[in-house]
């Protein structure tokens, strides 16, 4: 079933969600909001924090991005022999 509801734009271009569109995206304070623009229309939805599980640091990534221009390309059974590849070269 599709509602629509209605709120007025403030002065800064602010708008209020309405409870029920809060409560249907399961909003509370401080929570992320994204906003999917598709010509004309634009829908809401709730954005979901996603932990890191990157195992390399920025400064990290900046060396293997470095190394992947100087070094051959290198094949590995499984992921975690890569992860230990890569984390040899940047001791």
């Amino acid at each position: 079933m599709q509602h629509i509801w209605m709120s007025p734009m403030g002065a800064k271009a602010q708008v209020t969600l309405p409870k029920a569109v809060r409560q249907t995206l399961g909003l509370s304070e401080k929570d992320m909001v994204g906003f999917v623009v598709d010509g004309k229309r634009v829908a809401l939805t709730r954005i979901e924090p996603v932990p890191s599980s990157d195992p390399f640091s920025e400064e990290e990534w900046r060396k293997i991005e470095r190394l992947a221009g100087e070094a051959p390309a290198a094949a590995f059974p499984d992921s975690k022999a890569s992860l230990r590849y890569l984390k040899g070269l940047l001791r």
